[in-house]
């Protein structure tokens, strides 16, 4: 009795044969991937857990050091505010002398120790003393460092979003791949049970061989989906998430804010809107103290009761500096023994100047005005920006919600296809691979809506941090 004839040539043979080998040995090293992750233990990090380590991401610490800086400098601005007081103290000593009068008669002064020892206090008192400008402009650091750690925190929080859910999504992608693989591996193993039963033609072997190549590449790549997605929230975190998995899934509902708040808040609460804000700040304190410059003389007033000679009681007045000081001196020494005796009296004096005429003044005006009105550009256009900006993501926004509703119709449709497939095999009209496949569809749906979600809570996330963070 003769053997029945080969249905295909002797070379297809040998190449069915390697790809099916190599199929084979790929299935059997994807298996072993995965008991031994199943029988290794792995930690979990929940999503809260990762947003409490934001602390320690770089961009944060250096932001939380700025605003310790700013808010030291604002310390030692309200302490250089308030009153200064001081000890002064001078000495002088004169030689004695021999005076000759036109008659020949001379006559003969004794040498003399003086000085006065007193104290003194000093006050920044008009609003434009440079006491009360450092203190405005110490307000403004750090007011500025205040939002640009707002904005480091929202930064880093959102990263911490998008890799984490990344890594979820990610994490269904290689629960999924590896469901397909082993589908596409039986249909595989079908092909070539019926092929060896000449029921199948080579055709139809190659193509479920390239199905499950195609499968173990999708797996592949998943796994080397998630494995990114762990190491750049690792970089975030700065720690080492090696074998860690995540569990917690996106919210399931969310609710769009007030677009009107988020533009207010957008126009005012941003990093580059409140150093718009105090670039304008410092022009108009520029030009108004070349105003004053060109306007107040440079006058100061004193006035001093007390002996003739020196020491008492005074006070003084600076009009352009704003500054205000009273002290008091008591004469020491011979001389100031001698003067100590005479009656004390008022003497007050003033002294100034006033510019009448000064094109370099009228010049340095002009600058001044000409920055404050730069300075006021720059501000409406940063403000038309942050409100463009928040417009724009809200409109992402908006339509990541629509996308996330179409898929939750799609995974409620799958999941309609399950249960037709379910109930055509109990009745005999279906296959279990059928069940399967639909078993696949409905993952690849809620796969879908996972990232849905994933993108939707990312898309509020970045609608809020446009805003200026959170209200």
């Amino acid at each position: 009795m003769t053997s029945p004839p080969l249905a295909f040539p002797a070379p297809w043979a040998l190449t069915l044969a390697l790809l099916l080998g190599a199929g084979g040995a790929q299935a059997q090293a994807t298996a072993a991937q995965t008991t031994a992750a199943q029988t290794t233990p792995t930690a979990t990090l929940t999503l809260q857990a990762a947003l409490a380590q934001l602390a320690q991401a770089p961009s944060v610490t250096q932001a939380q050091l700025s605003v310790q800086v700013a808010q030291q400098n604002l310390n030692a601005a309200q302490s250089a505010l308030g009153l200064s007081v001081s000890v002064t103290g001078n000495a002088s000593y004169t030689g004695g002398s021999t005076t000759t009068a036109v008659d020949g008669t001379t006559s003969a002064s004794a040498s003399s120790l003086g000085g006065s020892a007193g104290v003194q206090a000093s006050l920044g008192l008009l609003p434009w003393s440079s006491g009360q400008a450092s203190l405005r402009t110490a307000q403004r650091s750090l007011a500025l460092a205040q939002a640009r750690l707002a904005q480091a925190q929202a930064s880093a929080r959102l990263n911490v979003y998008q890799q984490y859910l990344a890594a979820v999504v990610a994490q269904r992608d290689v629960t999924l791949a590896t469901q397909t693989l082993a589908l596409r591996q039986r249909q595989l193993e079908i092909a070539r049970t019926q092929r060896a039963q000449n029921n199948a033609t080579q055709e139809s072997v190659l193509s479920a061989q390239a199905n499950v190549q195609l499968a173990q590449a999708a797996l592949l790549e998943a796994q080397s989906s998630l494995e990114v997605a762990r190491l750049s929230l690792a970089a975030v975190l700065n720690r080492n998430l090696t074998g860690v998995t995540f569990t917690t899934a996106p919210a399931s509902t969310y609710t769009l804010p007030d677009l009107n708040a988020l533009v207010t808040r957008a126009r005012t609460n941003t990093a580059d809107v409140v150093e718009a804000q105090n670039n304008l700040a410092a022009a108009q304190e520029t030009l108004e103290q070349q105003q004053r410059d060109a306007r107040l003389p440079d006058l100061t007033a004193s006035l001093r009761y007390g002996p003739a000679s020196s020491g008492g009681l005074s006070a003084s007045l600076d009009l352009k500096g704003g500054n205000a000081a009273v002290g008091y001196a008591l004469p020491l020494g011979t001389s100031g023994g001698s003067a100590g005796a005479s009656s004390s009296r008022v003497v007050a004096s003033v002294s100034g100047s006033y510019v009448v005429y000064s094109p370099a003044l009228r010049a340095q005006i002009s600058a001044a005005q000409a920055n404050v009105t730069q300075t006021q550009l720059t501000l409406n256009v940063t403000q038309q920006n942050a409100e463009l900006n928040v417009r724009t993501l809200y409109s992402s926004a908006q339509t990541a919600l629509v996308t996330l509703q179409s898929r939750q119709t799609q995974v409620e449709v799958a999941q309609a296809a399950l249960s037709a497939a379910q109930a055509r095999l109990k009745a005999g009209t279906g296959t279990a691979d059928d069940v399967t496949s639909a078993q696949i569809d409905l993952a690849q749906a809620e796969r879908n809506l996972v990232q849905a979600r994933a993108s939707a809570q990312t898309a509020l996330i970045q609608l809020q941090n446009a805003a200026g963070g959170s209200p």
